[in-house]
């Protein structure tokens, strides 16, 4: 089924990302936090694709770059790196691990105790397989992410994020078949 759509080189992507994903994202998170001016926040979510079946469960971190534009006591833009990974539970098919980066902009109305905020990102994802079934086949295991959310920052010094996060993946027409995939997600985030 699946395996007949794929060639040998994709066939042999799963064990290349399993040694050089992890690799990948310890270097990236080791040289995203020389860069940051804070402690990391965790992120866990929890996501759904209805049109292709597939719930996603995502583990993330959060890092504050320091760049901050506007009040601190009122509106005021952000931008924060961010590292997820990410399993694409495909209730009709192959399951996907997903891998990505991206800087995230944030528009928050800071000064009280609770601090809503509206968030949008461009990033880049890798995929270890290019389907979760043979009617979703996407081509390309690099994926680009956009996403849009929003959220409330409540707690002692701020520290617990709950939010809903919209995202498109898709590699941008760099190959076709390019059907896309549409995640809703919502997350909670805990700042040390």
């Amino acid at each position: 089924m699946v395996s007949t759509i794929l060639s040998p080189r994709e066939a042999k992507l799963p064990r290349f990302c399993r040694y050089t994903l992890p690799l990948a994202i310890a270097t990236f998170a080791a040289s995203g936090a020389a860069l940051c001016h804070a402690a990391p926040a965790v992120h866990v979510g929890v996501g759904r694709d209805p049109s292709h079946n597939i719930n996603k469960y995502e583990i993330g971190l959060l890092w504050d770059s320091g760049f901050a534009w506007g009040n601190p006591q009122g509106w005021q833009t952000r931008l924060h790196w961010e590292v997820d990974l990410a399993r694409w539970d495909a209730r009709a098919g192959r399951d996907v691990i997903e891998v990505g980066a991206s800087p995230v902009f944030r528009l928050e109305k800071r000064g009280g105790t609770k601090v809503p905020f509206l968030e949008a990102s461009v990033g880049v994802r890798l995929v270890n397989h290019v389907s979760t079934s043979p009617e979703h086949y996407y081509s390309t295991a690099f994926r680009f992410s956009e996403t849009i959310g929003f959220g409330l920052a409540f707690g002692k010094d701020l520290d617990t994020e709950i939010g809903i996060r919209l995202q498109h993946l898709s590699n941008a027409g760099i190959k076709k078949p390019n059907p896309g995939t549409d995640f809703i997600t919502g997350y909670v985030r805990y700042r040390f």
